[in-house]
This record gives C-alpha cells, structure tokens and sequence, in this order.
C-alpha cells in the first residue's frame, strides 16, 4: 500500500510540456526542492535537467541526427546530454515546472486559510 500511495503522489506532481513534436513529463519541485531552488541561481538548463522524467515523440535521429527514426525509450542520462545542446527546451520546460509549483504553494496556502 505505502509504494502505491508514494506512486500517486509523484503522478500528482507531474506537469506535461509540450515543445513542438516533443512531449516532456517533468514534475514539480517538492517543497524542499523548491526552497533550494530559490537559495540557488535556478539556472533553467539545471531544471530542465532535473525535473524531466519522460518524453514522448523523441527519436534518435532527434537526438544525434542521421538515426533511426524510431521512438527512443526514456533514459535519464541521455536527457541530461540531449539537454544540454538544446537551449531551446530549457526556459519552457523551465517555467512550466516553476508555474506548477507557485499553483501548488497557493493552494497549499489558500487550504491553510479555510
């Protein structure tokens, strides 16, 4: 029971972003997390890589060019390196992640109130 009760709470941190053709799950940032993030600089590349815990749509000729063009199965480590080429990814990704934690502290906030 306490593995399936982890479960759902990691499914309701997620957030989906969408980027073009790609489809990225991130998850937001715990309370914990978040405090660090606010004593750190919140560099975007490092959210990014942090944060992102699936994709949809990507491909390896997405990711090195010339590859196959069959769906990639999620890996962290080989987010971490795609990611880090792709500017592009970073500030979406980035403020999704961020926006899902400001509604998640005010409702903690407003149920605090009641």
């Amino acid at each position: 029971m306490s593995r399936a009760l982890v479960e759902k709470i990691k499914k309701q941190r997620e957030v989906t972003v969408k980027i073009g053709k790609f489809t990225f799950t991130a998850r937001r940032p715990t309370d914990v997390e978040a405090i660090s993030l606010h004593r750190s600089d919140g560099a975007y590349s490092a959210i990014s890589a942090d944060y992102v815990t699936n994709w949809s749509g990507v491909t390896e000729d997405d990711v090195i060019g010339g590859g196959s063009a069959d769906p990639l199965t999620w890996h962290p480590d080989l987010w971490r390196e795609w990611c880090a080429d792709r500017p592009d990814f970073w500030g979406p990704i980035s403020e999704a992640v961020l926006e899902s934690y400001r509604v998640h502290a005010s409702r903690m906030e407003d149920a605090a109130k009641n």
